[in-house]
């Protein structure tokens, strides 16, 4: 990715903020240094843009996301999806998402394409440190965290209630088969398949075996979030929603692969890393309840549909590992690939023996999301 300065990059905003901006004039552009604690598919940073209109002079803080060159965790990824995505709501929902401004398509004038949007302001619930540790959300009472996470959960229940033939026809893939389960079925096996490289994945093979075989005969088609979980939603300071952010993974598909994957990051970053609860939060149970009660009907099969979870984060976990050796931090022996979270939670549903952890996963976390040397204790 090319590297600019920031006198050049504000120039270039500037004239490219003019023409996105309905009858702005006098752009000036000048940075803001916000850490999010998030973003790993583009590089993200921020800019205050004040300008006139014939309504007077304006100010708004936006977000500048450019395409990642660096290693992709999702096969085919780009940002065309997440700005057709925004746009779409936008126009076509009621669903809380960040305004968008628009996309340049060209790396001519910041190295690579990029998309513009208003900046969110609110809080997410973070992984590091760890939201049931440190955090606002520790500062709530348990009845507020209920609430909290009952609006996240009604928040992208209400993208399943969306008609995806209405506003969101670019999300159907003919070449991958009928709309729905079936073409995201086709994606998630062309994923996996590219993210192996043709190494031998026992566990992970098995779980898109037994996807592929016991597939639902029923399966409604949604549009899907693609990414629900705690780190992508930007709740206001009374824990209602601000935004839905991060749609890199939008999709079409039954609700409850949206569902599952909120299910499987909130049990991982509290059970899976014996971290305490926060009091308050849902259990398993309770968070479908929520969710069926918002969408109107019950849901089905949710085994079946934490299998898809397992195998997608198990795919995430092989790119990450292949990252870090990519970038020379981790030997390619590393065992990371198969011994890993991800491998022993899709063993577990799968009822085969369940891979040990051991160095290697230790260091290749220690990149990620430190471990603490009491949990390796009892690993």
């Amino acid at each position: 990715m090319q590297v600019l300065d920031p006198v050049t990059t504000r120039q270039r905003l500037e004239g490219w903020l003019t023409q996105h901006i309905p009858e702005a004039t006098d752009m000036k552009v000048s940075p803001v240094d916000v850490d999010t604690g998030g973003g790993f598919s583009a590089e993200i940073f921020f800019v205050r843009a004040d300008y006139n209109t014939p309504a007077g002079p304006q100010s708004k803080e936006l977000v500048v996301r450019r395409q990642a060159s660096t290693y992709e965790l999702i096969k085919g990824g780009d940002l065309r999806l997440q700005a057709d995505m925004m746009g779409a709501m936008n126009k076509h929902s009621d669903v809380a998402v960040p305004e968008f401004i628009g996309m340049e398509s060209g790396s001519e004038l910041l190295g690579a394409p990029f998309l513009v949007m208003v900046r969110i302001d609110g809080e997410i619930a973070k992984q590091n440190p760890n939201y049931n540790l440190e955090g606002w959300l520790v500062d709530f009472t348990p009845e507020q965290r209920l609430q909290t996470w009952t609006n996240a959960i009604e928040a992208f229940a209400s993208v399943h209630t969306l008609d995806w033939q209405d506003g969101f026809t670019f999300l159907n893939n003919p070449a991958r088969g009928e709309p729905g389960l079936d073409q995201y079925l086709n994606w998630l096996e062309e994923w996996y398949r590219w993210a192996a490289q043709g190494r031998e994945q026992p566990i992970a093979d098995a779980a898109l075996d037994y996807v592929l075989r016991n597939r639902p005969k029923k399966a409604v088609t949604n549009v899907l979030w693609g990414d629900p979980h705690s780190s992508n939603v930007m709740f206001k300071k009374d824990g209602s929603i601000a935004a839905l952010i991060d749609w890199e993974l939008a999709a079409l598909g039954p609700g409850e692969i949206d569902l599952a994957w909120w299910l499987y990051f909130d049990e991982l970053f509290s059970t899976q890393f014996r971290i305490p609860r926060l009091p308050g939060l849902p259990d398993r149970k309770t968070s479908i309840a929520i969710y069926e009660k918002a969408v109107g009907r019950p849901v089905e099969d949710m085994e079946y549909y934490d299998m898809i979870a397992g195998l997608r984060m198990s795919i995430i976990a092989l790119r990450s590992v292949d990252r870090q050796i990519g970038l020379g931090k981790i030997k390619p022996t590393n065992k990371s690939v198969i011994h890993n979270f991800q491998t022993q939670h899709l063993a577990r549903l799968l009822g085969m023996e369940v891979p040990e952890l051991g160095p290697d996963f230790y260091e290749f976390m220690s990149f990620v999301i430190p471990v603490k040397e009491e949990e390796k204790a009892e690993k």
